[in-house]
């Protein structure tokens, strides 16, 4: 039997999200990404590096008008520019083979805004999105030695938001496919080596540039755009573009769907570091109050002694620093904005000056205190595929909403997910005001 196209995969794939009475949980699932999407961005809005991409987007991409003169409604494409990006900025929001949240919900949002699409509908673009990302990363994972080299993190997010917007507003198989076609000519090209060097740049994902390219592949279909015929197989599928060696189907292949394995992250930090914090998480209680640390020796494969870097050039750097996070975690600084606010002098990082690196398989961590203890953990290894378990729980993406994001859009999110549809009018309002508010500053001193 011959091997289904990528294309048909994804059709089965997101069929099962495509019926009235769609299963319950993941439903509950697709709400919690909205969450904590809704949460990160909110987070992000006020972080010194996002300021430029909030001005500027509102220079280039203006306001929808009415009656002739500019409101103070973003237009559709810088929504999604800024909603993706924002999500994004504090490295907070969700993992699964990359950050499937920022860039899909950001235009799903948008269109919704636009189209005054109903919850139900937004949550269905929302589940629809995720499990298309998850087919394409997953078939279109690179082997361990291609990934060293170059790193496909955004190129499938396009096509992914793309086609839940598509779903999100109706549309069915023959749209979807053309819409493919077209989403992959406004897809981003990998990152290569460069991606771990310091300073790490504001712009380490360019998510809002993935979710305004899903916007305006979308808006070119319906206005009777055509793009690449048959663009994700074949021995030049974008799979190629995407800067893999393979294209394997039946990585795809998982019982749960993606929403249900996705990882909420309990740190604002790269995921390579989230297991090495929630251990010392751990042990930190176990510590007396006079017990000061003298000494952290952090153990860990070559892939993870990139995370080594103590010195912070610039506020990006943080969330890619064992040494940074290691510090902010035993100094109590609460996790979320205020880690991104810290410099080389701030006494919350002192304890980088204390930090360790050794090279290892295993994953651990070892404290030495001043009351002459030695105290050992060792680290979990988390599993690509699926980070449901390794992520936060359900009351934990809820407390971390009700902690970061602001009340007006707390309260307007409640209101949406209660199933009124004036809630998720007042949600398209609150996400947008609070764009239009971020880029109104034209000030970037």
């Amino acid at each position: 039997m011959n091997e289904p196209t990528v294309m048909a995969e994804l059709l089965n794939r997101i069929g099962m999200f495509l019926s009235a009475d769609w299963d319950s949980t993941v439903r509950r699932r697709a709400e919690l990404c909205l969450i904590d999407s809704i949460t990160c961005f909110s987070a992000g809005l006020g972080l010194k590096h996002f300021k430029p991409s909030a001005v500027v987007a509102s220079s280039l991409f203006g306001n929808e008008t009415a009656t002739g003169a500019a409101s103070l409604t973003p237009s559709t494409i810088h929504t999604a520019y800024l909603y993706g990006q924002a999500a994004n900025a504090l490295d907070y929001d969700d993992t699964l083979l990359g950050h499937p949240g920022a860039p899909i919900i950001g235009a799903i949002l948008a269109i919704g805004a636009r189209e005054n699409l109903s919850m139900d509908r937004l949550l269905q673009g929302i589940a629809v999105g995720y499990e298309a990302h998850w087919v394409l990363a997953a078939a279109a994972t690179p082997s361990r030695e291609r990934a060293a080299v170059v790193r496909s993190v955004g190129v499938w997010d396009t096509v992914a938001a793309s086609i839940g917007a598509a779903v999100a507003l109706g549309k069915g198989p023959e749209f979807l496919e053309t819409l493919v076609g077209v989403a992959v000519s406004h897809s981003l090209l990998p990152y290569t080596g460069k991606w771990y060097e310091r300073p790490v740049p504001a712009l380490k994902n360019n998510l809002g540039w993935a979710a305004a390219g899903a916007v305006m592949s979308l808006d070119l279909v319906q206005a009777g755009q055509t793009g690449v015929s048959n663009a994700l197989d074949g021995p030049a599928g974008m799979w190629r573009m995407a800067g893999s060696d393979q294209l394997d189907l039946t990585k795809t292949r998982k019982n749960l769907p993606a929403v249900s394995r996705v990882g909420f992250k309990h740190f604002p930090a790269c995921w390579h570091l989230q297991e090495y914090l929630k251990a010392l998480s751990l042990v930190l209680p176990e510590l007396a109050e006079d017990e000061e640390i003298l000494t952290i020796t952090v153990a860990g494969p070559v892939d993870v002694e990139k995370f080594y870097q103590q010195e912070i050039l610039a506020s990006a750097d943080v969330a890619f620093s064992l040494p940074a996070t290691f510090s902010l975690l035993i100094s109590n600084v609460e996790p979320g904005p205020r880690w991104d606010e810290v410099a080389n002098d701030s006494p919350e990082l002192r304890y980088t000056a204390r930090f360790a690196f050794r090279l290892s398989e295993e994953k651990s961590i070892k404290l030495e205190t001043t009351r002459g203890r030695v105290v050992m953990t060792d680290v979990a290894v988390s599993d690509p595929y699926d980070l449901a378990d390794l992520g936060l729980d359900e009351s934990g993406v809820v407390a971390k909403h009700e902690r970061l994001t602001d009340p007006q859009t707390r309260s307007a999110l409640a209101s949406a997910l209660a199933e009124s549809h004036r809630g998720a009018v007042e949600l398209y309002q609150a996400v947008r005001q609070s764009i239009a508010l971020a880029g109104a500053d034209k000030a970037l001193g």
